[in-house]
């Protein structure tokens, strides 16, 4: 399978529309996907909540992944401080 294109951003991650415009260019290889699920055998009801699920999944990990590395430079700044403690 191809992998689509998704176009980049053409406005400042500041501008009230940016999430639409992420969604307008994310969409086209969210339905090749779902159309390539569905060419395998899956049926749309099946589909969208896997898609779902994967995507908080994904949320859960990244904020995860963040509180980690919050850790990690919490301590490396305190290493450097106190680096016999």
């Amino acid at each position: 399978m191809m992998r689509p294109e998704v176009k980049p951003p053409v406005r400042p991650a500041s501008h009230l529309d940016r999430a639409l415009d992420c969604e307008e260019a994310i969409e086209p290889g969210l339905m090749q996907l779902v159309a390539a699920a569905e060419a395998a055998g899956w049926d749309r009801a099946e589909i969208w909540p896997a898609l779902i699920s994967v995507a908080v999944n994904q949320i859960k990990a990244d904020i995860e992944n963040d509180r980690l590395e919050a850790d990690l430079r919490t301590a490396r700044i305190a290493r450097l401080l106190f680096p016999d403690g």
